[in-house]
C-alpha cells in the first residue's frame, strides 16, 4: 500500500502538507458528505485515515519510508522505538474527531457572512470557504499600563507575553513566552490599540491571529486627562485665593509653568491655559513626520484650603473686611 499515493502527496511532503492532504481527502470521502455508496466511501475513508496515521507520526513514517508497509506491520526497530508491528484500528471517526476537534463534518459548510476567508481546516476540501462553526485562533490582546507622564512624552516599553504556536507537525500547538519592544507615541490615548497583523496565536489551517497591545493609563496624582485636555487641581490657601496670587505647576515634561491669576479665586473659578494639555496623537507617521505637535488645553480648578482654627478676633477682622468689600 502506497500511503503517499493515497494522500496524493510527494514522498518529501512536509508535516503540514500531510495534514492538508488529510484535511481535504477525509472530507471528500467522509460517509456523511460523499454521494457514493457507503461501502466504497467508507473504504476510502479508512485508507485515508490509515495513511494519515502513519505519515503524521515521525517514527512510523521513518520506518515505512525505509522498510515499506509490510515490515511496518511486522514491526521492530528497537532503540528507535516502534518494536511491535503497526495495525490500523479501523477507527477513522476517532482520527477525524481528533484532527478537526469535532465529529460533525458539516459545521456550517457555507459562509453566509460574506466575511474574509481565513482558510479553516475545511477550506481545502470546499474551495477555501470560511467555516464559522470552527473558530480560528483568537487575537492575542495584551494590556500595557502607561503612566500619564509616559503618554505625554512618549516612550518605549518592553512587554512579555505568552502566545500559542504550532508544533512541527503543523497540527498540535504549544505555549511559548515572547518579548517585544513597542513604541508608545506621544499623545496616544488610553484604550487605543497597537496592532501587529498575524503575529498572534497560531492554529492549524488558519492564518495567525493579530497581536494587539491595548494601552491602559494609570492614575496620576495631580493631573487628569480628558481626551486631549488636562485637568489640574491646584490647592491654594484662603489668603492666596483672595489675593489672586500666581501659582506654579510642574508640567508632565518637568517644566515650571507660572500661571498668573487675574481675579479673586472662588470655588467655581476655572483657569484655562491654551496649548498646555496633551500632545495630540499623530495618526499618520509618514504624513505628519517632522511636523510640530498640536496640544490640547490645560484647565485649572482650585481647591481652596480654609484655615482650620481662628481666634474670635481674627474671625471678626476677616468679617469686617469682607463686609466692607461688599459695600
Amino acid at each position: 500500500m502506497d500511503y503517499y499515493k493515497i494522500l496524493e502527496i510527494n514522498r518529501d511532503a512536509s508535516a503540514s502538507e500531510v495534514a492538508k492532504a488529510y484535511n481535504k481527502l477525509s472530507l471528500k470521502w467522509h460517509p456523511k458528505l460523499s454521494k457514493l455508496d457507503h461501502n466504497t466511501t467508507y473504504h476510502h475513508f479508512c485508507l485515508i485515515s490509515e495513511a494519515y496515521e502513519v505519515l503524521s507520526d515521525p517514527i512510523k513514517r521513518t520506518f515505512y519510508d525505509k522498510y515499506g508497509e509490510e515490515k511496518l506491520k511486522e514491526g521492530f526497530f528497537a532503540n528507535g522505538n516502534l518494536k511491535g508491528g503497526y495495525s490500523f484500528a479501523g477507527n477513522p471517526e476517532v482520527i477525524f474527531e481528533k484532527f478537526f476537534g469535532t465529529s460533525n463534518p458539516f459545521a456550517q459548510l457555507i459562509d453566509t457572512n460574506g466575511s474574509e476567508n481565513h482558510g479553516t481546516l475545511f477550506s481545502h476540501a470546499f474551495g477555501g470557504q470560511n467555516f464559522p462553526g470552527i473558530p480560528g485562533p483568537q487575537d492575542l490582546e495584551i494590556q500595557v499600563e502607561c503612566t500619564l507622564h509616559e503618554l505625554y512624552n512618549g516612550c518605549a516599553k518592553t512587554v512579555s507575553y505568552q502566545r500559542q504556536v504550532l508544533n512541527k507537525d503543523g497540527i498540535t500547538t504549544r505555549q511559548i513566552m515572547e518579548t517585544k519592544e513597542i513604541k508608545i507615541d506621544r499623545g496616544i490615548e488610553t484604550a487605543q490599540k497597537i496592532v501587529y497583523k498575524e503575529l498572534g496565536n497560531e492554529a492549524a489551517g488558519f492564518k495567525s491571529s493579530d497581536l494587539i497591545f491595548q494601552i491602559k493609563e494609570t492614575p496620576h496624582p495631580t493631573f487628569k486627562r480628558k481626551g486631549n485636555d488636562l485637568l489640574y487641581i491646584a490647592k491654594v490657601n484662603l489668603a492666596n485665593a483672595i489675593a489672586a496670587d500666581p501659582i506654579q505647576i510642574i508640567t508632565l515634561d518637568n517644566r515650571k509653568l507660572q500661571v498668573p491669576v487675574d481675579q479673586i479665586i472662588s470655588p467655581k473659578y476655572v483657569k484655562m491655559i491654551e496649548n498646555e494639555g496633551m500632545p495630540i496623537f499623530q495618526q499618520d507617521e509618514v504624513k505628519d513626520f517632522g511636523k510640530p505637535y498640536a496640544f490640547g488645553n490645560l484647565y485649572i480648578r482650585f481647591d481652596i484650603q480654609f484655615p482650620e482654627d481662628l481666634t474670635e478676633s481674627q474671625k471678626n477682622r476677616i468679617k469686617d473686611i469682607l463686609l466692607e468689600g461688599q459695600q
